[in-house]
């Protein structure tokens, strides 16, 4: 991963990656025409504004521009294109990868611009932000959820994003292959580095004075709606982007701080923990039937899992960096009892990274454990400087079906009560606190005041 990324801004001209300057050209990229879905004019890339009466399809009074195109990356696998399926290109006898002869990658982005006010232009100068979609997904969708509307509405953020390529929708018909003969996996691991790398060169787009900035489709009145002056980007990203998110932040020239949502780290703890690999289980359950060579194939896949996921970076994530590679900073929303991301696999990344505790961290009785959070050091007081790992609590389970108790100490997925997995990203005070970590210098504050954090509605009552 760090020669590709080292390779890949050589031909940049960039090849000093620690000191988060900007050198050489930025990746050439494309903007797609107006879409009349979003553009009623036709000419513009604008949301139409709201009617009085309320947002009908096309209009919205939160966000003014989604403006969508391609941008192009070195493509290190070996097949042209590098498409699903496709793993590292090794020439005869050698241990790193290279390019095809001109062999390119052309990843799509999307971003979406806040508007100055309810229902009013399109705000300038926003703080560039690259967004991390979940699992199997694709950003066209996950960008259009309400809370990154909210997010970028309140707090002023330009959100792009693009396909986490080896786990993005085009990938599953590759992985339901995979499950059912894991020889293949080298196909995923591999092709989740290429996905890495885009990542890194989209965030790059956002901050280069000749990148997206000097398009008029990211500008008003020829003021750029992104603001490239501090020259550096921020990373936010949800459940497969929180787990990905720590492996990209490890590497990322571009950015110092990230925010982790709902995040974990290591795979092969994650996947019988979680309600999302049910259905992929019965493919590889049936293609393997005896449950100890399971065990025994996961441990394996994780040694190739720990190139393309947080796993294989923690160590290096935000003290002792990697080569060439700036310090980074990390925030992890945490959600308590997740249906979906083991909270284990949360903690032991959070005493990897060094992340200190938010305190208060939960109400009395709520964790069915003898020592909660094991060697995390608690913060004592705020706003505190460093990594952190903040728990976000929706109560217990009660009418309604609200809440969920705490997650079972067994190697099995929770399932009980509401799963709270996308909670945290949808409260008030976690977008605050994640605002007031992605800005240059930025704190930890005590976003939740003298209680634990809330989500969905439980105010501890």
């Amino acid at each position: 991963m760090l020669h590709i990324r080292d390779d890949a801004f050589r031909q940049l001209g960039d090849t000093n990656l620690k000191d988060m300057k900007i050198q050489g050209g930025a990746p050439a990229f494309t903007v797609d025409p107006p879409d009349s879905t979003y553009a009623p004019d036709g000419h513009t890339w604008t949301f139409a504004p709201c009617d009085p009466s309320g947002c009908k399809p096309g209009q919205d009074d939160k966000v003014a521009m989604r403006i969508t195109g391609t941008f192009t990356v070195p493509c290190y696998l070996d097949k042209p294109g590098c498409p699903a399926g496709s793993r590292f290109h090794y020439a005869r006898g050698a241990e790193l990868p290279s390019q095809l002869p001109g062999n390119t990658y052309t990843a799509r982005y999307v971003c979406k611009v806040p508007r100055a006010s309810l229902n009013g232009p399109p705000q300038t100068g926003n703080r560039p932000a690259v967004y991390g979609h979940g699992l199997l997904g694709n950003p066209n969708t996950e960008i259009n959820q309400d809370q990154l509307s909210d997010m970028m509405f309140e707090h002023h953020f330009v959100y792009c994003a693009t396909r986490w390529i080896g786990m993005s929708d085009e990938d599953i018909p590759n992985a339901v292959g995979v499950l059912q003969d894991l020889s293949g996996f080298p196909t995923i691991a591999d092709r989740l580095q290429q996905g890495m790398l885009a990542a890194l060169f989209l965030a790059r787009l956002e901050i280069h004075p000749g990148g997206f900035a000097s398009n008029p489709a990211f500008q008003v009145n020829g003021q750029p709606v992104i603001d490239t002056a501090p020259g550096r980007a921020y990373y936010d990203g949800n459940s497969q982007g929180g787990i990905m998110g720590g492996a990209v932040t490890a590497i990322a020239p571009d950015w110092d701080r990230a925010v982790l949502g709902v995040p974990g780290m290591n795979y092969s703890t994650l996947l019988q923990r979680s309600v999302d690999f049910n259905k992929y289980a019965t493919i590889l359950y049936a293609a393997y039937p005896d449950t100890l060579d399971r065990q025994l194939y996961l441990s394996m896949l994780q040694m190739l899992w720990d190139r393309g996921e947080a796993d294989g970076y923690a160590h290096h994530m935000t003290s002792d960096p990697l080569p060439n590679t700036p310090r980074h900073e990390v925030l992890m929303q945490v959600a308590f009892g997740d249906h979906q991301v083991a909270n284990v696999a949360a903690e032991v990344e959070a005493r990897t990274i060094g992340a200190a505790l938010y305190v208060p961290t939960l109400d009395p009785g709520r964790t069915n454990e003898r020592r909660p959070w094991y060697a995390i050091p608690r913060i004592k007081s705020y706003p505190y400087a460093g990594s952190a790992y903040v728990l976000f609590d929706s109560g217990p389970v009660r009418a309604g079906g609200l809440g969920t108790p705490a997650a079972p100490l067994a190697n099995v997925p929770p399932s009980v009560g509401q799963d709270p997995h996308e909670l945290p990203r949808r409260t008030v005070q976690g977008r605050e606190q994640k605002s007031a970590f992605l800005s240059p210098g930025g704190r930890v504050i005590r976003a939740c005041g003298d209680k634990p954090c809330y989500s969905g509605g439980w105010t501890g009552k």
